[in-house]
C-alpha cells in the first residue's frame, strides 16, 4: 500500500518524536517511521547519565534502575505514542529504509509512504574500535550497565568521549575502582588545553586512574578483563566498558541507493553531511538529532528540529548554525560550552576579543553550598558581544541557558544584567564577568584609560589656575 505524505519522518530519537508532533500541530500530514524500543533505549542512555552523575551511595546501585524506569514513565509525556497519534500523526513501528524507485518512498514491512520531503532523525551506536582480542572479550556499553543487578567491583573504560569521561567520574565516586584508556593524548581535544587538564583533574580527584595516550596491544578475558598496553602496562578489571565516539545509526536505512554517505574518518561512518539548512546532499531529505555530530557533549537545545522540519516543509530558507548550541558533561560539578573557545576566539578575533573568568570561590551563594570548585569563562568582543562560553560548576547548565539567549539574541555583556528574568546563580555571578571585562577595557595602557587620566589632568589644571 503507497500512501502520500507531506512529510515522512524517520526516528528513533526523541527529536523525531518532537518533529513529529510539531508537523501535526501546524496541520500537516506525516508519518512517524521508527523501529520498536529506538526511542526507549534512547531515553534510557539520557537519563542513566544524568542519574549516574548525581548517584552519590554505593549502597543504592540497586535503586538505579528503580530511578531510571520512574523517569522513563514521566519524562515526554506529549510525545508517547498515543499521543501522537491522536493528534494525527501516522506511527509505524517498523523499521524503514528508502527506496529509490519506481519514485522515492520510505518503505517498511507492510508499508510504501511516499512524500514530497523527508526528515532524518535517527539514533546513534558506539563505534567498535579495531583491537586485537575485543572481538572475543566480553564488554559492556551504557546500556547492558545500566542493565547490571549489582554494582561493578571494578572496571575499565575505553574512550574519551563525553559519556566516558561522565561515567569514569561517576563510577569512581560510587566506590567502583575505575581506569580509563584512550589512544588520545588529551580528554576534551576540542577543547582549550586548561579546560582539558581540568577535566582530567576532576576524574583524577575522583579516583579515576587515567591511561592518555596509550594504544592497547591486545586484549583478552581470562575470567577477568586484561588489557595489555604497548608501554607494558597491565590493566584488569572485572568488567570492560566501551565508551567511544558514537556514530549514527544508519545502516538500515539503504541511504546509498539515493546517493547520501556519511562523513567518515579512520573508515567509521561519523556524521551525516548537511548544509545550513540541514538538506543532506538529496534535496528532498533533511536531517536533525544526534546524527548531525558537532561536540563531544550532548546537547542541550533540540532547535535544528524546527529548523530541519520547517525546511523540509515549507520553503527551506531557514539557517542552522552549530556554534550557540549549548551542550552539558554530565560530570560533578556539570561542565558546559556553547560558541568558540578562547583559542578559536582569539585566533579569529585577535585582540578585539577578550577572555573573561571568575572562579567559583569568589561566588559567596557557592561557599553557602560548600561547592566552590570550578569556573565561569566567557569570551567576549570588544563591543560585548558573547563570542562563547565554557562554565564548569554547579547549575552550569542553568547559566549556560541565558548566554544561548544572548548569543542567539545578540545581547550584548552590559544589557545582560539587565533582563528581569536572571537565573539565581547569573544573578550572583554576572556582576562579577562585567566587572572583569570593565576592568580590562580600563587597564592602563588602554585609550580608554589614557583618555580618562587626560581629561582629569586637564580638570585638575584648570581648577589650579582658576
Amino acid at each position: 500500500m503507497t500512501v502520500d505524505y507531506d512529510g515522512v519522518i524517520i526516528g528513533g530519537t526523541v527529536q523525531g518524536r518532537e518533529a513529529a508532533a510539531l508537523a501535526a500541530r501546524e496541520g500537516a500530514r506525516v508519518a512517524l517511521v521508527e523501529a520498536p524500543g529506538a526511542v526507549n533505549r534512547s531515553l534510557r542512555r539520557q537519563l542513566g547519565r544524568s542519574v549516574l552523575a548525581q548517584a552519590h551511595d554505593r549502597s543504592g546501585w540497586a535503586s538505579l534502575n528503580a530511578q531510571i524506569k520512574a523517569l522513563e514513565a514521566v519524562a515526554y509525556p506529549q510525545l508517547s505514542l498515543d499521543c501522537l497519534a491522536a493528534s494525527g500523526v501516522d506511527v509505524v513501528l517498523e523499521p524503514g529504509q528508502f527506496s529509490p524507485r519506481p519514485h522515492l518512498a520510505v518503505t517498511t514491512l507492510s508499508r510504501r509512504l511516499r512524500s514530497r520531503r523527508y526528515l532524518l532523525a535517527p539514533g546513534t551506536e558506539v563505534t567498535i574500535p579495531d583491537i586485537p582480542g575485543l572481538a572475543e572479550t566480553p564488554y559492556l556499553t551504557l546500556d547492558t550497565l545500566l542493565a547490571l543487578e549489582t554494582q561493578p567491583e571494578s572496571v575499565i573504560i575505553l574512550g574519551r568521549s563525553g559519556a566516558a569521561i561522565a561515567l569514569a567520574q561517576a563510577l569512581a565516586r560510587l566506590g567502583t575502582p575505575t581506569a580509563l584508556v584512550s589512544r588520545g593524548a588529551t580528554l576534551l581535544p576540542t577543547e582549550d588545553a586548561d579546560i582539558s587538564a581540568f577535566i582530567a583533574a576532576l576524574l583524577e580527584a575522583a579516583g579515576v586512574m587515567l591511561r592518555l595516550g596509550s594504544p592497547i596491544e591486545l586484549l583478552r578475558h581470562p575470567g577477568k578483563a586484561e588489557l595489555l598496553l604497548t608501554n607494558g602496562d597491565r590493566l584488569t578489571g572485572q568488567h570492560l566498558i566501551v565508551a567511544t565516539a558514537t556514530y549514527p545509526a544508519l545502516g538500515q536505512l539503504n541511504l546509498g541507493s539515493i546517493g547520501i554517505q556519511p562523513s567518515q574518518v579512520h573508515g567509521i561512518a561519523t556524521v551525516l553531511s548537511v548544509d545550513d539548512r540541514l538538506r543532506t546532499n538529496h534535496s528532498q531529505v533533511f536531517a536533525c538529532g544526534p546524527a548531525l555530530g558537532g561536540y563531544w557533549a550532548e546537547s542541550t537545545d533540540h532547535s535544528d528540529v524546527a529548523i530541519a522540519l520547517r525546511n523540509a516543509l515549507y520553503l527551506p530558507w531557514r539557517q542552522f548554525s552549530c556554534f550557540n548550541r549549548p551542550a552539558l558533561l554530565h560530570t560533578t560539578p556539570e561542565f558546559a560550552r556553547i560558541g568558540l573557545t578562547a583559542t578559536q576566539a582569539q585566533r579569529w578575533y585577535g585582540s578585539e576579543a577578550t577572555v573573561l573568568q571568575v572562579p567559583f570561590g569568589q561566588v559567596l551563594k557557592a561557599h553557602y553550598g560548600d561547592d566552590i570548585t570550578g569556573f565561569c569563562r566567557w569570551m567576549v568582543r570588544a563591543d560585548g558581544q558573547i563570542l562563547g562560553a565554557q562554565i564548569c560548576g554547579p547549575g552550569a547548565s542553568e547559566l549556560m541557558a541565558t548566554v544561548a539567549l544572548a548569543l542567539h539574541q545578540g545581547i550584548p555583556l552590559q544589557r545582560l544584567e539587565r533582563l528581569p528574568t536572571l537565573s539565581p546563580s547569573l544573578a550572583a555571578i554576572l556582576p562579577l564577568m562585567v566587572e572583569t571585562w570593565q576592568r580590562q577595557r580600563w587597564q592602563t595602557g588602554t585609550w580608554r584609560r589614557d583618555w580618562a587620566e587626560n581629561w582629569f589632568n586637564w580638570r585638575r589644571s584648570r581648577r589650579r589656575q582658576g
